[in-house]
């Protein structure tokens, strides 16, 4: 496993803004490998993709499987460290996620627009494979969104929806912006830039509007969460993930 002498001062950004970003973690070579790897996949199994915004947005859960590059991506001990050290107890990579998100009318963004993961932990490593401007869909995320006494606050003040509401209109997200009750930091960055989250705060994948983008994103969990329920959330998933994490499950 590989150790950087930054670590603390990432782990304190995750626990104070929720988020951290690191800079030429991958390079453009493993970064151009994964995502041609990708669009094989997208083309070999059309029934595993999900599609979303209108189409634009295509998702490939457990792409591990399937790309040899991403399965690095999926393995990487460093980074299941760091939200272990984040969220206090063990996770397991429940899978990883192959997405590439096209620059259409009916585009939404990466995630279909603002919302939440969770309430209380969720962490999350995306790594973009292409560059990523301001056009083409960067991450965005109120920094302290994450935190419980904030959710509370906004909730009883009614700038954001109760729990367990997830979805948020970009309306409310954009009058608590102007009100000065939020702000908003967006992710730009080369390919191979690595952006670490705790994704129960409030974030997108901004709407693109021009290119493409291409990113891996893995989704842990702590193993309690892990069951049946989650299996056919994320279904379809790519050939023989269902079976690792049903593996994983029983054992």
């Amino acid at each position: 496993m590989s150790v950087r002498s930054d670590s603390a001062d990432i782990v304190k950004r995750i626990a104070s803004d929720g988020v951290a970003v690191i800079e030429n973690y991958w390079s453009a070579e493993q970064c151009g490998k994964a995502l041609t790897e990708m669009d094989s996949a997208i083309d070999t199994y059309p029934d595993c993709v999900r599609k979303f915004s209108g189409g634009a947005d295509m998702r490939m859960f457990g792409v591990e499987m399937v790309s040899e590059t991403a399965r690095l991506f999926h393995e990487d001990k460093y980074l299941r460290s760091m939200g272990e050290l984040i969220g206090g107890c063990g996770l397991y990579n429940f899978a990883t996620l192959g997405a590439r998100i096209d620059a259409t009318d009916t585009n939404r963004g990466s995630g279909d627009g603002w919302h939440r993961d969770a309430f209380g932990f969720q962490f999350k490593a995306i790594i973009y494979l292409c560059d990523v401007t301001p056009e083409n869909g960067p991450f965005e995320y109120i920094p302290r969104s994450h935190k419980e006494w904030r959710v509370a606050i906004d909730s009883a003040l009614g700038r954001l929806p109760v729990p367990p509401e997830s979805r948020i209109e970009d309306a409310r997200v954009q009058k608590m912006i102007a009100s000065g009750a939020a702000s908003s930091k967006t992710f730009i960055g080369k390919a191979g830039t690595l952006v670490l989250a705790n994704t129960t705060g409030v974030h997108r994948g901004t709407p693109l509007l021009h290119g493409r983008r291409y990113a891996l994103t893995n989704y842990y969990y702590h193993h309690f969460q892990i069951g049946e329920t989650m299996l056919q959330k994320f279904a379809p998933m790519m050939p023989g993930t269902a079976e690792r994490i049903a593996d994983m499950i029983a054992s």
